[in-house]
This record gives structure tokens, sequence and C-alpha cells, in this order.
């Protein structure tokens, strides 16, 4: 009985479409699609956390230029010019 259903749904026998090695072939395929799709994943995040960055490290630098301001380190002129080349 067992036979019978399996020649049912599998008209090849027990490997059915073309054997163990057309399955082996399948897997193989979906490995790839995984990391491909992995792969394009990782490249957006790695770009946004770029973005990220650079404008973490201008906050930074704003941050400090007015802490240089506040203490008089610096006067308003060369505020203004740090901040313009800051933000440009």
């Amino acid at each position: 009985m067992c036979d019978e259903l399996m020649r049912t749904f599998l008209p090849m026998g027990w490997g059915g479409l073309g054997g163990p090695f057309s399955w082996l072939l399948l897997l193989l395929a979906v490995i790839v699609a995984l990391v491909l799709v992995r792969r394009r994943t990782t490249q957006r995040s790695d770009e946004t956390t770029h973005r990220l960055g650079a404008q973490a490290d201008r906050d930074d630098a704003m941050r400090l230029l007015k802490v240089r301001l506040a203490s008089g380190g610096i006067t308003e002129e060369e505020y203004h010019r740090l901040r313009q080349a800051i933000e440009s």
C-alpha cells in the first residue's frame, strides 16, 4: 500500500523529480538565494549606519564648539566661521 501511494505522489519512486541530485540542486539554489538576500540587506544597513555616523560626528562637533564658545575658548567670529565649516 505504501509503495502505491508513493508511486501516485512521486511518479519516479522515492527520488521523484529526478532523484536525490535534483533535490540537492534545489537546496543549493535556496541557500544561494538566502545568501544574496542577506548580503543585499546588510549592504543597505551599512550605508544607513555610515550616514548616521556622519550626522552624529557633526552633532558632536557642534556641541564641542558651543562648549568652547561658552567657556571663552573661542570668539563669536571664530564660532560662526567654524560652525559654517562643520555644516558644509
